[in-house]
């Protein structure tokens, strides 16, 4: 017996398993779960549950690892199932996910230490390989070692958000990641708004350095909300200000909360901000006034119930240790939301549902008849949709990102009279908008400040520099055929290029399928140079000038700026309803091909071999 015992308790060394283990996986969050890593003497087990399009392939590379933290490697073995739920997988093969999008696998690595705390596994350093990060046990907490810059961080008691006032000047974001490793190629975002002064909206991704930081410059008018995150990792809104510098540690995460400090401007309120969503759970707040809101029987019920919620959120807010700025954002944002549940009642709560798990969710099936049955829901006179905005309409309410997704004269008739300085403000991105010269210059001589309308002016005369740069560029057409009736234009671009094949490509500077096309392309057009075939690109005033100007340096080709008319008029006759649009004729002018969305270089490449013969 004591022998057994002893036999048993070797054999119970032989092998450590996490039954639940945490890792960061990136990109491949939600697609991906290890869900019980074995470590054994003999090999190391990672068992994954992937969660993928059915029908679509994965594959792990046969020089793939796990990575213990003193850096040794341990070389993958192979991806033998290891029970009847598992499946066989192949290494450097294809894996067809099965039509149910689900598959449990198991990868074999040579054996680690018994007693790894934490590994990592890569396929490789390069963008698209396979990374799990940070694979532990669940329980053994990693301390987070700070930098000393970091260590006696100081906030504010109190911040107020500034009064809208038009400051010129760019705003300067620096990140600092902890825990960042080398090919882990992580990005952080900053977007979700529209800078005061242009018309393109500022969404972009920007590379940490290997040693996890990075610097951002963003050219700004005025305060902003803004969006900002990691992939992987929960986003929140922060506040940023032209002439201001906002610092932010980080760190890498398998509980996706990434923030861990702010140091600069308004420090204390963008951490409030980033916990406000975890603290209130204001991510499920319309989930929660849905529910709320569902058994009301009457008109009155609904609208009482309505506005309890708003009064209690607010109320919650309120209570907070937040700063009062932080405050103000999250209820203008708690407003706006009320005002838009008040009165596109039936709008909203027609997209909700309830699974029979009792999991509220949103979807448009349904949507048009669940409309016409609950169109008289929540019905509102002329006189009561009219509010008076508490705090959306107040000096600092610019600085908020629902300032400028909310129409607030539609609801509030006195709302110029009230803050003409913020109504001069929220008209500066439809003057930008607007073509017609004259109307801009009727709407500038109601503003009544001066700086609201030199942000006009400025942008006008940017524009006409960057035409009249244009005009002297013979592979761009801008404002050249604006006077060729749109029925005409696509046969006056054809008759330019008689003789040649011709390529057709309809885009815009906002689409990302178009700009992937155009990369994909590139070594295509390069073993095409000198041959018989024209590229051509076409857009329309939904490009900004400013923005088309700049991507089309790296696009050869022909480039034609269209009206909005001749645009529109082109896809007509090619019957599409989306873009990007690619059309080719043959040297004769005779239409051969369309497509609609990118088709990949191969065909385009056949296509183009047929007409040039």
């Amino acid at each position: 017996m004591l022998f057994a015992l002893v036999a048993l308790a070797g054999q119970a060394q032989k092998q450590v398993v996490w039954e639940k283990p945490t890792a960061f996986m990136g990109n491949s969050n939600g697609e991906f779960e290890i869900t019980k890593v074995e470590l054994k003497q003999t090999e190391t087990v990672l068992h994954i549950n992937a969660n993928y399009r059915p029908g679509s392939w994965i594959r792990f590379a046969k020089e793939s690892f796990v990575q213990t933290p003193d850096g040794k490697k341990y070389a993958i073995t192979g991806g033998a199932s290891t029970d009847e739920k598992e499946f066989d997988i192949e290494l450097d093969s294809l894996f067809w996910m099965p039509q149910s999008g689900v598959a449990d696998l198991a990868l074999h690595f040579k054996p680690v230490p018994l007693d790894t705390k934490e590994m990592d596994f890569l396929e490789g350093y390069n963008e698209n390989d396979f990374k799990f990060w940070n694979i532990s046990d669940g329980k053994t907490k990693q301390k987070l070692e700070l930098p000393d810059e970091w260590k006696d961080v100081q906030y504010a008691k109190d911040e107020n958000l500034p009064a809208a006032k038009i400051n010129q000047g760019v705003a300067t974001i620096k990140v600092k990641m902890l825990g960042y490793k080398r090919g882990m190629n992580l990005q952080f975002y900053v977007g979700g708004f529209q800078p005061l002064g242009v018309r393109e909206r500022f969404d972009k991704f920007f590379p940490f350095a290997d040693d996890g930081t990075l610097k951002v410059e963003i050219p700004l008018w005025l305060a902003r909300e803004v969006t900002v995150g990691v992939q992987g990792m929960i986003f929140s809104n922060i506040v940023i200000a032209p002439g201001e510098e906002t610092s932010i540690l980080m760190k890498v995460t398998s509980d996706h909360r990434p923030f861990v400090a702010f140091k600069g401007y308004l420090a204390k309120t963008n951490m409030d901000l980033v916990t406000a969503e975890d603290v209130l759970e204001t991510d499920r707040d319309d989930d929660d006034t849905y529910l709320k809101v569902k058994d009301c029987k009457t008109p009155a019920e609904r609208l009482q119930c309505l506005t309890d919620v708003f009064n209690k959120r607010v109320a919650t807010f309120q209570k907070t240790k937040y700063t009062t700025a932080a405050k103000d954002l999250l209820c203008m944002a708690a407003e706006e939301r009320f005002v838009q549940w008040t009165r596109q009642f039936a709008t909203i709560f027609s997209q909700y549902r309830i699974d029979e798990d009792g999991t509220v969710y949103m979807t448009s099936q349904h949507f048009e008849e669940n409309y016409l049955k609950n169109k008289d829901l929540l019905p509102l006179t002329d006189e009561e949709r009219a509010y008076t905005w508490k705090y959306l309409n107040e000096p600092g309410s610019p600085c908020s990102a629902v300032f400028w997704e909310t129409a607030v004269d539609a609801y509030d008739p006195n709302a110029r009279e009230k803050n003409p300085y913020n109504a001069d403000i929220r008209q500066i991105p439809v003057l930008l908008e607007t073509e017609d010269e004259g109307v801009v210059n009727r709407a500038l001589n109601r503003m009544t400040s001066e700086d609201c309308k030199a942000v006009v002016r400025a942008y006008q005369a940017e524009q006409k520099r960057i035409a009249e740069q244009l005009a002297s560029q013979e592979s761009i057409f801008y404002q050249k055929f604006d006077d060729v009736a749109p029925e005409n234009i696509l046969q006056t671009i054809l008759d330019r290029y008689k003789g040649k094949a011709v390529l057709i490509d309809i885009w815009a500077t906002w689409c990302g399928p178009c700009r992937a096309g155009h990369k994909a392309m590139e070594p295509m057009k390069e073993q095409m140079k000198g041959q018989n075939v024209q590229f051509v690109y076409i857009t329309s005033p939904t490009s900004p000038l400013s923005t088309w100007q700049e991507m089309i340096k790296d696009i050869d080709g022909d480039h034609y700026y269209l009206t909005k008319e001749q645009y529109s008029y082109i896809l007509d006759k090619y019957e599409s309803n989306g873009i990007p649009t690619y059309a080719i004729y043959d040297a004769k002018g005779e239409h051969t091909y369309k497509t609609i969305g990118f088709s990949g270089v191969e065909v385009f490449k056949e296509e183009l071999g047929k007409v040039m013969k």
